[in-house]
């Protein structure tokens, strides 16, 4: 076993025995990380953060979670009604937890000679140490002191014997994944034009510094309101420079290839002059990437290529349940497809994650005044212009009962 993973196992070992029901979960996590089962570790980590949050849910909200699921919980805490029960970066991390756990718990091939998911140590590292900076923000919370210097029994070996052990360090911070943003395609419906312009994030607070290569070039797709692509789908050694060109597509055509690096120059060749880079294939053939499957939506929308900006946009959200402007771009192609009570449901989904955003409630105005409920649309437009959505004021005016 590498070195990298035991000391973040032997941490999270140290943690199991103050969490109540879910040491049985997290000793799991522990046994399944020295067997190599990382899909496994990943699966118990996602089980572990949903409970941890129906805890807060009863104990912080004073509300009966239900039988909400884990992407429901985590949607509950990024409300504006919520904000600041959880820190932004431990939502990232959340995040970060849910996006692995969502991924290894499916399969995403087709046929059965086709090969599954791979997981493997790097991405459950990422994993465990967003896992744990979770589990080190509920301890403090709770006022649970948990000896960093924690040892637990080495490993067997094959042989029988048993190897050396070192205090746990404390893992390096990952940074933050935000799993909302993007900018969305542009279309025009009714004589309506939809674009986002959601406000930017607030800056993370944390009270200690987050020590990784990818800071820099995850602050710039929080920027775009993106997700950061999944571990495997990066290389450290390139961060650093990849944020000082992420926008430049001559100077990042130069780099050597990496699936971000190929979707970094997809995506500036795409704002600057609106057509399809070929690199766009290598981004898309990493799986998870759903920053990628959104660019290729945006992209397939503008060639009327309707099934594929489907298949691109189902597969962002799959990648990242509370992707939230891949979500909208799912309803609006739907809208444009003639589907209005599926683009309807996405819409009123949407809408109930994110009350604040208004663009989907101008588009959910369209849907209604197609079906003749005037009354409905100019409340949904009015709304949307409440919110700040420009081109939502003369629908509204238009639409409001006179």
């Amino acid at each position: 076993m590498a070195v990298e993973l035991e000391p973040l196992l032997n941490r999270l070992a140290g943690y199991a025995p103050h969490f109540g029901r879910l040491q049985a979960d997290l000793e799991a996590m522990v046994s399944r990380g020295r067997a190599g089962d990382y899909k496994g570790v990943m699966q118990n980590a996602r089980l572990v953060l949903e409970a941890l949050l129906r805890s807060l849910v009863s104990e912080e909200l004073k509300q009966t979670p239900g039988k909400a699921m884990l992407d429901e919980l985590i949607t509950k805490f990024r409300q504006q009604a919520n904000a600041g029960v959880v820190p932004t970066t431990i939502l990232a991390h959340m995040g970060t937890v849910q996006a692995w756990g969502n991924l290894s718990s499916h399969d995403h091939a087709g046929k059965l000679d086709d090969q599954g998911v791979s997981v493997g140590q790097e991405e459950v590292v990422a994993s465990l140490n967003s896992m744990l900076a979770v589990l080190s923000w509920f301890a403090t919370r709770r006022g649970i002191t948990i000896d960093p210097n924690l040892r637990t029994p080495a490993p067997v070996t094959a042989s029988g014997t048993t190897s050396p052990q070192l205090a746990a360090p404390a893992p390096k911070a990952r940074s933050p994944l935000p799993l909302v943003g993007g900018v969305v395609a542009l279309a025009v419906l009714a004589g309506i034009g939809f674009v986002v312009t959601r406000p930017p994030p607030a800056p993370p607070i944390s009270p200690t510094p987050v020590a990784s290569p990818f800071t820099k070039l995850d602050a710039i797709y929080a920027g775009w309101k993106e997700p950061v692509p999944p571990i495997a789908c990066r290389r450290p050694d390139d961060a650093a420079r990849l944020a000082a060109i992420a926008t430049d597509a001559t100077a990042l055509a130069l780099v050597d290839p990496t699936p971000e690096s190929a979707y970094l120059v997809a995506r500036a060749t795409w704002e600057q002059d609106g057509t399809r880079h070929p690199s766009l294939e290598r981004a898309l053939g990493c799986p998870g990437f759903a920053a990628a499957f959104n660019l290729a939506g945006r992209i397939a929308l503008k060639g009327k290529d309707v099934d594929q900006a489907r298949r691109h946009f189902i597969a962002a959200v799959a990648a990242a349940p509370s992707f939230v402007n891949a979500r909208f771009n799912l309803a609006l192609l739907l809208l444009q497809a003639g589907e209005l009570d599926e683009a309807r449901d996405k819409l009123d989904r949407l809408i109930g994650d994110q009350p604040d955003f208004g663009e989907p409630f101008l588009l959910r105005a369209a849907i209604f005044e197609l079906k003749g409920d005037a009354a409905r649309a100019g409340q949904d437009a009015c709304e949307a212009a409440r919110l700040g959505v420009d081109k939502a004021k003369a629908e509204c005016a238009r639409l409001a009962p006179k």
